[in-house]
């Protein structure tokens, strides 16, 4: 710390403002927002979703994996897994679900992928995979998996829109299939 102490205030924000915009690291906040139009009823139970690159420590929580020959690092303002399962608790909810601590069913799930990068300079994609279980007490009833790709102009302003769509894609497909299959 006495080393920071001889730089100013004004010092320290240029330094970080410098090395935002150099290209060394990113975070966008997402306030998703359900859209799902299919209707429900009952009481589920949620388990937090897994991802899979932060737990074999190839990323941090809230980093999305990128190119390993990227210049950037993105990270989102919560840990992905935490983002993936509030937006399922959002998406069951406006569908007409109830969220209970202990409900007959219960939904986890992992994130096998999650991954954003440019394709050229121009555009950039989404890469989404989940993996969803259905639990009734210590039975697996339901796992759907769903894949989702989601392709947009190579802005910083996409990056979360492109991973809204991606995550509302499989959020609609996975509640739709459960329901198809007479589970939920």
């Amino acid at each position: 710390m006495p080393a920071l102490r001889q730089f100013g205030p004004t010092t320290l924000i240029f330094c970080a403002w410098g090395a935002l915009i150099s290209g060394c690291a990113g975070m966008i906040a997402i306030d998703y927002e359900p859209v799902s139009s299919l209707r429900g009823q009952g009481e589920l139970t949620l388990v937090p979703f897994r991802y899979e690159a932060a737990d074999s420590g190839r990323v941090q929580a809230q980093e999305v994996e990128r190119n390993q020959a990227a210049k950037t690092k993105l990270f989102l303002s919560q840990e992905i897994s935490t983002f993936f399962t509030e937006a399922l608790r959002k998406e069951l909810a406006r569908s007409g679900y109830r969220i209970a601590q202990s409900g007959l069913l219960s939904i986890s799930g992992s994130l096998p992928r999650f991954y954003l990068d440019w394709t050229d300079e121009r555009e950039q994609r989404f890469e989404l995979r989940a993996t969803y279980h259905i639990r009734s007490g210590d039975r697996t009833v339901f796992t759907w998996d769903c894949s989702s790709a989601q392709r947009g102009p190579n802005r910083l302003a996409q990056n979360g829109v492109l991973i809204r769509r991606g995550t509302a894609d499989c959020m609609q497909r996975f509640i739709q299939a459960s329901q198809d299959a007479n589970v939920i």
